[in-house]
């Protein structure tokens, strides 16, 4: 099976919004405070067609009842069933497909150091624990990971790049993002794995508008 991931672009708004927020001010902390992982949950619309399994994500609901630090984001479990509770009311047509976090990283040497736009192991395994979305999404869960570093220089850019199938990076002022996305699968013995880092066969569509004006800077105009 192979798949096709979709993003309406007001979903990818609200990723880079919850992303730039809690790595430039954490849990409503000032500057120099340590840059946090956020976590949310997503819902939409799945389809398979033959051999393709298609995916469209139209809302983000953020976490705010997740434990943030700078290396790991913990969520409530109780948090996704109720949300998908309220969903199941407000939106029946929409089933829960999946998670979002965040990956922040200081810059883009580090981030390039240990391809931290990848999925951890970590990832991998609470993915696999997640009972909920395996549940709903009928055993083809989604998970995005959203990387963001700050960069030293800000260049123009003119659209992100499709750097592989299942990862975007693109720029926002001084901040690069990158969107991994990963499906989960049953394998022939029943175990709950997920689609890979470099082999994946997750084709993420964001069909966005990126454009970043060179030296651009978000913070200067928050401080201004």
């Amino acid at each position: 099976m192979y798949y096709l991931v979709k993003l309406s672009d007001d979903v990818l708004e609200s990723m880079v919004l919850a992303a730039v927020e809690a790595y430039c001010l954490g849990d409503g902390r000032r500057s120099g405070a340590a840059h946090l992982e956020t976590l949310g949950y997503v819902w939409g619309f799945g389809r398979i067609e033959d051999e393709l399994t298609v995916l469209y994500v139209t809302k983000l609901s953020m976490s705010l009842s997740a434990r943030r630090t700078n290396n790991s984001v913990t969520p409530n479990l109780r948090a996704a069933l109720l949300k998908n509770e309220v969903i199941r009311r407000w939106s029946p047509q929409l089933s829960l497909l999946g998670d979002f976090h965040t990956h922040p990283y200081e810059d883009l040497s580090q981030v390039q150091g240990c391809n931290g736009f990848e999925f951890s192991t970590a990832d991998y395994a609470s993915f696999a624990k997640d009972d909920l979305v395996w549940n709903e999404s009928g055993n083809s869960p989604l998970m995005l990971a959203m990387t963001i570093c700050k960069l030293n220089r800000v260049h123009t850019s003119i659209g992100g790049e499709q750097i592989r199938g299942n990862v975007w990076r693109f720029d926002v002022g001084e901040y690069r993002l990158w969107l991994n996305a990963a499906v989960g699968e049953l394998d022939a013995q029943g175990n709950r794995v997920a689609t890979g880092n470099k082999y994946s066969k997750v084709d993420l569509d964001l069909n966005s508008r990126f454009f970043n004006i060179s030296g651009d800077r978000i913070i200067d105009r928050l401080s201004a």
